[in-house]
């Protein structure tokens, strides 16, 4: 710098601010976490308490995210909304807008039911008093018939015996347990139906052996049964026809009618009789049979002198 050149001004020193030091702040309490309120146990008051969700929501605990495993029908419902140009269903990914949701319950007592329970228990006992409105009052006042529209096997008929003690036995069980009329006519159907299957089986068997016994079987059939009931009557007769249902029965019945009706003697045969002695008689071959034993008397007659 040259001698005769001006010094450069001076600037004035900067004013020294000084802060004062910060009062120490006064130490903050520890903060104390309330305690977290106890799970009802099972068995409790406050368990008892609960509505069945809560109850099942606390036994499953929180969920799992590693149980969420791989799902080709989700990707596949997350590309399709993404091709639709709209974000996929967080319901519908998840499967939850599947589930029904759960139904409204009350509380009657210390029972929990929906509408559609409530409905069914009210109709069930509708049902019930009406059915206990149609019991007989006493076992004899249920009628011994079958169902209105049941058809038995061979569209057969049946009749029930009134004086059967099975029947009235019947009549008991059905009372004690409540049994209303039609019930118990179809427990009758029942038994009549296998009544008339039997009889329709016995029935086919015995039209077969009628056949075996040739096209003049029912003929013979008839002649041996007038022969019993001309025997031993009507009564005793009607348990040993019912016997008869084979071919083998109608001709063992046959040789007894054979037997009782030759008392014990051998059937008429001409094997082995003497013939005739036509000798000495004219024109015997042309001679009816009562000129025939004429000629026969007088021939005997005049060999023996009379």
């Amino acid at each position: 710098m040259p001698p005769d050149a001006p010094a450069a001004p001076v600037a004035p020193a900067a004013p020294i601010v000084t802060t004062p030091p910060a009062s120490p702040q006064p130490p903050q309490p520890a903060k104390v976490e309330a305690p977290a309120a106890a799970r009802p146990v099972p068995g409790s008051k406050a368990w008892a308490q609960m509505t069945p969700e809560q109850r099942h929501a606390q036994l499953r605990g929180p969920e799992n995210p590693r149980a969420r495993g791989y799902s080709p029908a989700i990707e596949q419902r997350e590309a399709a909304a993404a091709a639709r140009g709209k974000a996929p269903d967080p319901a519908a990914i998840d499967g939850t807008a599947l589930e029904p949701a759960a139904p409204e319950k009350v509380q009657v007592g210390k029972y929990e039911v929906s509408e559609d329970e409530l409905a069914a228990l009210l109709d069930r006992q509708a049902q019930d008093d009406l059915r206990k409105a149609t019991i007989p009052p006493t076992p004899d006042a249920y009628k011994l018939e079958i169902s209105p529209d049941a058809k038995l096997p061979g569209s057969a008929e049946f009749r029930f015996d009134a004086t059967d003690p099975s029947l009235a036995a019947a009549r008991n069980w059905a009372h004690s347990k409540g049994l209303d009329q039609g019930a118990f006519s179809e427990m009758l159907t029942l038994y009549a139906s296998h009544i008339a299957q039997q009889n329709l089986v016995i029935a086919e068997a015995n039209r077969a052996e009628i056949a075996k016994a040739g096209v003049n079987g029912p003929q013979r059939v008839d002649a041996i049964s007038k022969w019993i009931r001309a025997e031993i009557g009507d009564a005793d007769a009607k348990p040993i026809l019912a016997t008869m249902v084979t071919d083998a029965h109608l001709r063992f019945f046959e040789r007894m009618q054979q037997k009782v009706t030759n008392q014990g003697s051998a059937s008429f045969s001409q094997s082995h009789r003497v013939p005739a002695d036509t000798r000495g008689i004219p024109g015997y071959e042309n001679m009816s049979f009562e000129q025939r034993r004429h000629a026969q008397d007088q021939q005997f007659a005049r060999r023996n002198g009379g």
